[in-house]
């Protein structure tokens, strides 16, 4: 072993002897300069090593010692080992202090219903410390951060936040910390700016907070810890939140951020809106908002399809679809616009299952040019209370996403939304009804200042909502279709029936577009499987297998062939 290090075990387990005496001869001792004198041999050896005051090293000694019979040290502890009162222990309070400045003592909070100044914290010794007195080496130095970027700015910002959460800082000592951080960096003109933002000192923490994870990944920033964190006041929390809520609060006004309420009351989780995300490239960071992942169908992956309508309802959809061409809807917008009117087509499309409501939204989307968000509200339900509402919202952020990926107005298709527009139920009846009414007054908020082409289907038309009557610009009722329509539908999907047995079919069958189709299908499938040609008697058939669950009269009738 060399010279060098000889010394420095042998001054090492001098300070480990050092600072057994002091332990030792401090337990039950009281607390008093008397005592710290007599321990004057031992001090000079721990305040040499530690480069501290005597007093520092007397406080040291025995909660380092304290800290490896236990996890954490709390004043009561310290009250008992000493024999004191919590008086005796106020003047050597600035000595503890400047141990935890030095980053000797680790300062935690502890969270109590009636907290007092003495009880408040919990003590430990970082295990760097302890670690290099135990092993024989020398107290690891401090190092002196560097801070090279902006990036580096922000997390070493985000740390001082995470400290507080963690409880090791006091609210205020955090703000003092990121001020600092702040003079030592304002250089960055991106740290300057967020500042001299017209915001609140806790704003400006939640808004570095919601900054830093949407950095790391986050598409939703969940900002109960740090709310719970700076305010120990019940009452000033939820004045804070009510803040959000109203959307009186800076971050939201000045739309820095947008929220959505999680799946309780007090739960809170905020995005960056497009606008930090351009400030924030405009200095080099890039965040991607991710575009949405609905179902999205594209007009040239809809198949043509010709559908028949009765006449009132085939007048209101060549209505629908003059206006969704191009030149004639940009014109409309801009109507709207002068004469400050929501700028939206809102379209409810509502009868008999099979009638062609979904088929006719697909067709439109092909022949307008524009793709469709396609939405199974089926899908978007939960048990869980506030997620649906959640899942609602961000149906529509992300609608407004996938706008800015295309070259025209897409259409968020509502399919089956039945049970978000019909009548509301009593609350008193579980969580389904509360969480189906949530969703029912998240949908009506977000309609009334809905901007593109939104259109739902229903089969339960006569439970609509009254509310969601005045959100709908067109009300189209979708007739089953009479025998006409029918015989035209038989004819179109079956090119060798003629006109004379397909108008049978329809007076003996009445059946919905959809229905036919399934009977089509049972044709194909007949013709792979059995390579016989399909006569008009085994079409009666399919067709009386299609009804089965309906009522029916009349007896069979003879046909003549047909392929």
């Amino acid at each position: 072993m060399s010279a060098i290090s000889t010394k420095i075990k042998n001054q090492n387990n001098s300070i480990l002897d050092a600072v057994s005496s002091v332990y030792k001869q401090s337990e039950h001792a009281g607390l008093n300069q008397e005592l710290i004198k007599s321990l004057d041999k031992e001090l000079k050896i721990v305040s040499k090593y530690l480069k501290c005051s005597k007093e520092e090293a007397f406080i040291f000694s025995n909660f380092i010692t304290m800290n490896l019979f236990g996890d954490v040290i709390d004043m009561i502890e310290v009250f008992r080992f000493f024999k004191i009162t919590p008086f005796d222990i106020v003047p050597y309070m600035p000595a503890l202090n400047e141990l935890i400045e030095k980053k000797l003592v680790i300062k935690k909070r502890v969270r109590r219903r009636s907290d007092d100044a003495m009880r408040r914290y919990q003590y430990t010794i970082p295990s760097e410390i302890i670690d290099a007195l135990m092993n024989q080496k020398p107290l690891p130095k401090r190092k002196q951060e560097n801070l090279v970027d902006q990036f580096e700015v922000i997390g070493k910002m985000y740390d001082v936040i995470a400290d507080c959460i963690d409880d090791s800082l006091e609210p205020e000592e955090m703000q003092a910390e990121l001020e600092e951080i702040h003079k030592t960096n304002r250089d960055f003109p991106l740290i300057d700016h967020l500042f001299k933002m017209d915001i609140t000192e806790t704003d400006r923490v939640i808004f570095l907070f919601v900054i830093w994870k949407s950095m790391n990944g986050a598409i939703y920033v969940d900002i109960d810890d740090p709310i719970n964190s700076i305010f120990s006041s019940a009452s000033r929390k939820v004045k804070y939140l009510q803040g959000i809520y109203s959307r009186d609060n800076r971050l939201i006004k000045q739309e820095w951020v947008e929220y959505s309420q999680g799946r309780f009351y007090n739960d809170m989780e905020l995005s960056i809106t497009d606008k930090t995300s351009e400030l924030l490239k405009t200095h080099g960071i890039n965040i991607l908002k991710p575009k949405a992942k609905n179902n999205t169908i594209k007009p040239e992956t809809i198949a043509g399809k010709e559908l028949f309508y009765e006449n009132e309802e085939k007048a209101q959809i060549s209505k629908v679809q003059n206006m969704m061409q191009v030149e004639t809807y940009g014109e409309l917008m801009k109507r709207l616009s002068n004469k400050g009117l929501p700028q939206n087509m809102n379209i409810l499309l509502f009868g008999a299952p099979g009638t062609g409501k979904t088929e006719t939204v697909l067709q439109l989307a092909k022949i307008s040019g524009r793709e469709i968000m396609k939405v199974d509200i089926s899908q978007s339900k939960s048990m869980w209370f506030g997620e649906s509402e959640k899942l609602v919202k961000k149906i529509f952020s992300d609608y407004a996403q996938l706008k800015k990926d295309c070259a025209l107005e897409p259409i968020l298709f509502f399919n089956e939304a039945d049970a978000i527009l019909a009548t509301r139920k009593d609350n008193t009846k579980g969580n389904v009804a509360q969480t189906e009414n949530a969703i029912q007054n998240i949908l009506l908020e977000e309609l009334e200042n809905f901007n593109g082409i939104f259109i739902a289907t229903t089969n339960l038309a006569e439970n609509l909502d009254k509310a969601f009557d005045r959100r709908f610009l067109f009300k189209i009722k979708f007739q089953k279709p009479n025998p006409a329509a029918r015989a035209s539908i038989w004819m179109s999907k079956l090119e060798k029936l003629n006109e004379s047995d397909a108008l049978q079919l329809a007076e003996r069958f009445d059946l919905t577009g959809g229905q036919i189709d399934n009977i089509i299908r049972k044709v194909e499938i007949e013709n792979l499987i059995n390579d016989e040609t399909i006569t008009l008697e085994k079409l009666a058939e399919f067709c009386e297998q299609e009804i089965i669950l309906q009522s029916r009269s009349g007896s069979r009738i003879g046909f003549g062939n047909a392929a």
